[in-house]
């Protein structure tokens, strides 16, 4: 008897948290718990002690698992003290309704709730900011402020982290203006809010661009006398950097500065970053340069994002030179700073160098992933290298990589462009077999593939077979088709192809019509060619320079020159860029027509308009001076081409020769063909059948016929 009440008495107390045995409390508190394992044991051997602990322990020890951040654990032993006869305390059933916060189970942790209500407990502020946060976490912005105004009506009184919370989650939903709101509550409530949650709120307004809006928050937190800290001052320069307000991002990190807030990482990261991403390297470097003046130490995320910078512009060498500079400041690269490398040496065609970086990668003990094997995968797919980039597939396979879409629509991709379609068809198919569904731009290139190779059946076939394998086709996909049928000049497919696009609710895009106007044209359907060029504008869709060389193109090529020259017209008026492209469409055009004082005009105002001639340019008007007779004017003008360092081409000699034995001077024409052998040009076939007739006609001067031996 003594024994029970004894027991009854230890029971008592423990379940009010006024006893624990000595042993238990010295593990409880002091928990000599640094993983799982213990905890699970510790909880072991309080079940087998008699008397059983009071839950105050039991609580002390899932909250320590807890904040371990094994949650599925803490549920489980929940289970284990229920069936033991354990009852639980509002401490307990918050803990509980934190991990289901922390799982996503909220229906579970509104379960949970339920039983606080009916053990007679008052819901407190930890148990409704659990509640709320969870909410959040499941991006239920809704049911999170439903609880929020359930609470407080039932009593609840929210504290400044309940706030706080609130402000973050409607700030991740991307709700500003709730978030903001909040903030006048909070005034309301507790004088001012503090500075997590105003800088909660300005860093929101800066990452939706809401740049003005941060600065009118931030002069309200600095009037309420919240100083600013190194994450408000973050933010800011973010969101000025953002869109592209550099001298307001210098002003505030100079202002930062004087605030005696130092700059960290970060904050330098954020200049670097964005200056990359808008080309201004130079600039990001100079940035780099003074983080050491601010006595900071840049991290492999500073040299990562410089060295991607640098790859965009093409400056390869540059960027790996900072690799070199790593490893003399003790820098570790990671796995990214050498994919980045590595797919930029494959892209410019350095596979030798991208392969180097590689083998270093792997001496240092890094660890390639699925982007690095997919570089080199393309590199060496881009130098015809199959042998080399299936032994780099088997290499990935081998070390537990696992293949993805991209892996293998580089291979489809590579193959169709090489013509290689039946091969791509091969690889779509193995990717279907191990489960790898192919996606849309997997299905654009086979797409264009076929229509490469004028296979149109096919190329319709993959097209409906992209919508029963659940692949809509995207605006690419109708473009490619559309090409393919212009070039098959099966305009009144393509014009189908353009409505059943625009029917879909997708929106044309600027190579949409382009390939259109380009088919219009190429049908003679010149008038129509304009209007879609009309309909175009009028859906805000703007024309860029092919838009408009094409259809001057399409003018000049279906003898509309005056309609050509009022279109050139209208451009300069209209102060649209008129590139060299354009004017070399003209020059043709005016060629073709006989129009040659135009054409020459319009060649010589190339400098006054700051253009420089290329060698297609070149090439047009001398053919055309050459077709109209002005032989000594086409020679000069050839000349001229070579001093100013554009070196004719092989159409440029083709032409020339034709142009030179067409206006009978033979030798001239055999001069050049010598000078187009040496340098390592050859004749196409209309200059070579040019000269097979003067041979069998005789009419070749026979000191020239050595000369034009090693042209034939």
């Amino acid at each position: 008897m003594l024994t029970l009440r004894r027991s009854g008495f230890v029971v008592s107390c423990c379940n009010m948290g006024l006893y624990s045995p000595p042993s238990l409390h010295s593990r409880a508190n002091n928990l000599e718990i640094s993983n799982l394992e213990d905890a699970l044991n510790l909880f072991n051997s309080m079940i087998r002690m008699r008397p059983l602990p009071c839950v105050v322990r039991f609580n002390q020890l899932l909250g320590k698992i807890a904040r371990m951040k094994h949650y599925s654990s803490v549920i489980s032993l929940y289970k284990q003290m229920g069936l033991l006869g354990i009852v639980p305390n509002l401490y307990t059933l918050s803990i509980l309704i934190n991990c289901f916060s922390h799982l996503s189970h909220m229906s579970s942790g509104l379960s949970v709730l339920g039983k606080v209500i009916k053990f007679g407990y008052e819901p407190d502020t930890v148990t409704m900011n659990t509640l709320i946060k969870g909410f959040f976490v499941e991006g239920k912005a809704a049911e999170a402020a439903n609880c929020f105004r359930k609470m407080t009506e039932a009593g609840c009184v929210p504290d400044m982290i309940t706030y706080n919370t609130l402000v973050n989650c409607f700030c991740k939903m991307g709700d500003t203006d709730s978030a903001i709101e909040l903030l006048e509550r909070i005034e309301a409530q507790f004088g001012k809010p503090d500075i997590i949650a105003y800088s909660t709120v300005i860093d929101c307004l800066c990452k939706d661009g809401l740049f003005n809006g941060a600065l009118n928050i931030f002069s309200e937190m600095i009037r309420q006398g919240i100083v600013p800290d190194i994450v408000t001052y973050n933010s800011l320069i973010h969101g000025a950097c953002k869109i592209g307000q550099w001298k307001e991002a210098r002003r505030l990190l100079n202002e930062m500065i004087g605030q005696r807030i130092s700059p960290d990482v970060r904050t330098f990261n954020v200049f670097i970053d964005k200056l990359c991403k808008d080309g201004l390297v130079v600039d990001a470097m100079k940035v780099f340069s003074q983080m050491a003046s601010q006595g900071i130490v840049p991290n492999v995320v500073n040299y990562n994002t410089l060295i991607h910078g640098l790859c965009k512009l093409g400056k390869w060498k540059e960027a790996a030179r900072l690799l070199s500079e790593m490893a003399d400041r003790k820098l570790s690269p990671n796995v990214h700073t050498f994919s980045i490398l590595i797919d930029a040496a494959c892209k410019e065609g350095l596979f030798d160098d991208a392969t180097i970086l590689f083998s270093e990668m792997i001496n240092k003990g890094i660890v390639p992933d699925v982007v690095t094997y997919n570089s080199l995968i393309h590199g060496a797919c881009m130098l015809g290298q199959w042998k080399e980039a299936s032994r780099l597939l088997n290499e990935m396979v081998g070390r537990k990589i696992i293949p993805n879409v991209q892996t293998f629509s580089v291979f489809v991709d590579t193959l169709c462009k090489e013509g290689r379609v039946d091969d791509a068809r091969g690889v779509v198919e193995v990717m279907v077999h191990k489960g790898i569904k192919p996606t849309v731009v997997t299905y654009n290139s086979l797409l264009d593939g076929y229509c490469l190779r004028g296979e149109i059946v096919e190329a319709e076939k993959l097209f409906d077979i992209m919508s029963g394998n659940g692949c809509e086709c995207n605006v690419s996909s109708y473009n490619i088709l559309i090409n393919g049928y212009c070039k098959n000049k099966r305009i009144g497919e393509a014009l189908r192809l353009f409505r059943e696009l625009c029917s879909k609710g997708l929106n044309p895009d600027v190579v949409t019509y382009n390939t259109l106007i380009g088919g219009l044209c190429k049908v003679g359907r010149t008038q129509d060619a304009r209007e879609l060029l009309k309909k175009m504008q009028a859906s805000s869709q703007l024309p860029d320079c092919q838009t408009y060389a094409t259809l001057l193109d399409g003018l000049c090529k279906n003898g509309k020159l005056e309609e050509a020259m009022a279109l050139f017209q209208e451009m300069e008026e209209k102060k649209l860029h008129l590139d060299i492209v354009s004017h070399t469409i003209l020059i043709g055009g005016m060629c073709k027509a006989g129009n040659f004082a135009a054409a020459k005009k319009l060649f010589c105002s190339l400098s006054s308009k700051e253009l420089q001639p290329d060698v297609r340019t070149y090439t047009v008007m001398i053919d055309g001076l050459l077709v109209g007779g002005l032989v000594a004017e086409a020679l000069n003008l050839h000349r001229e081409m070579e001093e100013k360092s554009c070196s004719p081409d092989s159409c440029t000699y083709n032409l020339m020769i034709r142009g030179l034995i067409r206006n009978n001077e033979t030798s001239r024409a055999g001069q050049l063909a010598n000078e187009m052998v040496e340098r390592g040009f050859s004749a196409d076939c209309s200059t070579l059948e040019m000269f097979v007739d003067l041979v069998a006609k005789g009419e070749l001067d026979p000191s020239l016929q050595p000369l034009v031996q090693k042209t034939l």
